[in-house]
């Protein structure tokens, strides 16, 4: 619609005004005869060259029959060199307004990539930032707690082996001791937040780590129903990554038994894992995306999704996608959760390595 309103309908008017203007009007031609590079230039900068040149195409193919053939005596009454240059220059005009125009388009294109870059970028070192003050709180608090705990653990084995099997204190017991492992489990969770282990890096095809997540979680996911599909057709070729191998099948666990977990009550569950090379922040990266077609993540709860101690079920500790964040940024990479694919996807984004995804020997 718009460019019927600022290309084609103004041609069309144009024309008609020529046509009907008399031969006796010299100054009328003169100036519907230039009149007609509004509407060119307007269609180079609404449709870049392609529609400049469209546009002065159809200039030409209208105007030509009034500029050199007689119609009632109302042709065009300008020197024919006049108006052969005038149709030349509609396609000249067309051709550098339709060039500029493409020009402009492809550097804000690239203006707005390097912003939103830059956003990314600046966001995760924000999140950096606040999850490194955090860890170290954390890591004070989980080492006070465990001094106590082993205290409690080691006076708990002394006193196991005090109260007989038969009594009826004894499941009050084994409910004490059950809680005090889940008190360890957590305080160790935290301290794997606070002081994640610093990543065994060596050269690893990020299509194997895939391979292996898929193996881990089909037993889990089949059990619910729930079908897991691995997806390489981006990646024929190695895609090389510096990582620690179980450190990234740690990061992928969790977001697919996630994902497993959302997904227990929908009657046609799938997962898709899949691996390719795509190009940001400057360079190409390999993409690990983990999408499934389980309920949509709310938008405020995708700001605070990667957040310490935030969690989508009432048994989580909301500390398993920080951990996956820190392991991200300790390969010098990033994730990011998002309402698309399937439904909701996941993608663990790492630079590629000297190979990048050729084939080695």
């Amino acid at each position: 619609p718009g460019m019927w309103l600022a290309v084609w309908v103004p041609i069309a008017l144009i024309t008609g005004l020529h046509y009907a203007a008399g031969h006796e009007h010299m100054w009328a031609h003169g100036v519907l005869r230039r009149v007609y590079y509004l509407p060119i230039i307007l269609a180079a900068f609404r449709a870049g060259l392609k529609g400049g040149i469209a546009a002065s195409i159809l200039t030409t193919v209208v105007y030509v029959p009034h500029a050199f053939t007689a119609l009632n005596d109302h042709r065009d009454p300008a020197p024919t060199l006049e108006k052969a240059s005038e149709i030349v220059l509609y396609n000249c005009v067309a051709a550098v307004a339709g060039y500029l125009a493409g020009l402009e388009r492809r550097r804000r294109a690239q203006l707005l990539r390097a912003l939103e870059e830059q956003r990314q970028l600046t966001e995760q070192l924000a999140r950096a930032g606040r999850l490194s003050a955090l860890g170290q709180l954390v890591a004070g608090i989980a080492h006070e707690i465990k001094n106590p705990l082993h205290a409690l653990q080691g006076t708990a084995e002394i006193i196991d082996a005090v109260i007989p099997a038969g009594c009826e204190e004894r499941h009050m017991w084994l409910i004490h001791r059950r809680e005090l492992s889940r008190l360890e489990d957590i305080s160790m969770r935290f301290l794997s937040f606070a002081r994640p282990r610093e990543p065994d890096l060596v050269e690893i095809d990020l299509r194997d780590v895939a391979r292996h997540l898929v193996d881990l979680v089909d037993a889990e996911a089949r059990s619910h129903n729930i079908d897991v599909q691995l997806d390489l057709t981006a990646a024929a070729d190695p895609v090389r990554v510096l990582g620690d191998r179980d450190q990234l099948v740690q990061i992928g666990l969790n977001i697919a038994l996630n994902a497993v977990r959302a997904l227990a009550d929908c009657k046609d569950g799938h997962i898709r894992v899949a691996v390719s090379c795509v190009p940001t922040q400057g360079r190409d990266h390999a993409r690990w995306v983990i999408e499934n077609n389980g309920p949509q993540i709310p938008d405020a709860v995708l700001e605070t999704l990667f957040n310490p101690f935030f969690s989508g079920h009432d048994e989580g500790t909301g500390l398993g996608l920080s951990i996956c964040s820190r392991i991200a940024e300790h390969h010098r990479g990033w994730i990011s959760g998002e309402n698309a694919g399937l439904g909701v996807r996941f993608s663990l984004f790492l630079p590629l390595s000297d190979h990048g995804s050729k084939t080695v020997d």
